[in-house]
């Protein structure tokens, strides 16, 4: 017979599982909370959450148990609805699109459910944000942003957004995408408050890279060797097939390394088995930490202000003197030319004399 007793602190681990699992009421009065994998003529096989990143299955024998309370279908059905508020930032129309379908599914197929008077105001908040987001705006930071706040911010909102991408690239562990994603950021943002805010991270970043890079240059003799004591202790046939793959994976590797080099790509793609592309890294990683350690977190120029100032210049269709002071300081601002040739076009046509 199990005896399991329900304890607060696992109450507080996993309350949505609770939510919606099966109650088992034994005989001898103990209180089983889980949910049924498989149910057998004398048995149930009850998957619990032991603690939050820990499962357990118990076997219960029918015989033992005193009352069963089933989890509502509707109660589980709602358990990723009402994950889906609040929203990330940077959803598109069409990523609203489909969690609206879902909420509005979840309504339709549970009418009469305890839970629709929630799913009904999720459903308008998605609703609500999604008119927004088509009509030009923007969620970041937690915070819908109008077009017309997005517009005249564009240029740190941007770097906002890429910042944020690079830190979503490192957690979801693509390091060499995120160090390509920061080259493209460093050429475009290098003005902004982001930048300041990210060199410090992306110092952290390129450091494990290189560390990560240095025991796979170190380990590459040993791998050569176990390769190709490998290679002859295959027959004959097998090791000239295996011969042949090799090489054409390594003249692969070669072509994407030396297409790389050539695009000037900074960091390149490595293979445990290239000790160029293992060496370039190392080089490019040492002279980024260098170039980074001069970075000033507190900026001399202000992109962000700048971009604003010559948006607001535009708009307001202030005189030659004033737009030619607010390009001058944009463009000191490396403020990137896609980002000025529409204010340059539409103050052609608004500017005072």
């Amino acid at each position: 017979m199990i005896k399991i007793q329900i304890l607060t602190a696992f109450c507080l681990w996993s309350i949505t599982l609770l939510c919606m699992a099966d109650t088992f009421t034994l005989k001898d009065g103990t209180v089983l909370e889980g949910t049924i994998a498989k149910e057998e003529a004398d048995s149930y096989t009850v998957e619990v959450q032991v603690t939050k990143s820990i499962k357990d299955e118990r076997k219960i024998a029918k015989t033992d148990v005193a009352k069963l309370d089933r989890a509502k279908p509707d109660l589980i059905a709602f358990v990723p609805i009402e994950k889906i508020i609040p929203t990330p930032d940077l959803l598109t129309a069409g990523d609203y699109a489909r969690k609206i379908t879902e909420v509005q599914k979840f309504i339709d197929q549970n009418r009469g459910s305890s839970k629709s008077k929630e799913a009904k105001a999720i459903l308008q908040t998605l609703k609500t944000e999604a008119d927004a987001i088509s009509a030009g705006g923007l969620k970041i930071s937690g915070k819908i942003l109008t077009s017309a706040e997005y517009q005249a911010n564009q240029y740190d909102f941007d770097a906002r957004i890429a910042e944020a991408k690079i830190h979503t690239l490192v957690e979801s562990e693509q390091l060499l995408a995120a160090l390509r994603a920061f080259s493209d950021f460093d050429r475009d943002y290098s003005t902004t408050l982001s930048a300041g805010s990210l060199a410090p991270f992306i110092t952290q970043v390129i450091n494990r890279h290189m560390e990560e890079t240095k025991l796979s240059l170190a380990a590459l003799d040993a791998k050569l060797k176990e390769r190709e004591t490998g290679l002859q202790r295959m027959a004959p046939l097998d090791r000239k097939s295996t011969e042949a793959a090799i090489k054409e994976e390594n003249a692969a590797i070669e072509a994407r390394y030396l297409s790389e080099k050539g695009g000037k790509t900074p960091w390149p793609t490595i293979s445990p088995y290239h000790k160029a592309s293992m060496e370039d890294t190392l080089t490019n990683a040492k002279q980024e930490l260098v170039r980074l350690a001069s970075v000033k977190t507190v900026l001399g120029v202000d992109g962000g202000r700048a971009y604003r100032d010559v948006y607001s210049a535009v708009k307001s269709g202030a005189n030659t003197a004033t737009l030619t002071a607010a390009f001058t300081a944009a463009k000191t601002a490396m403020i990137p030319s896609r980002y000025l040739a529409p204010l340059e076009a539409s103050a052609k046509t608004n500017k005072k004399p």
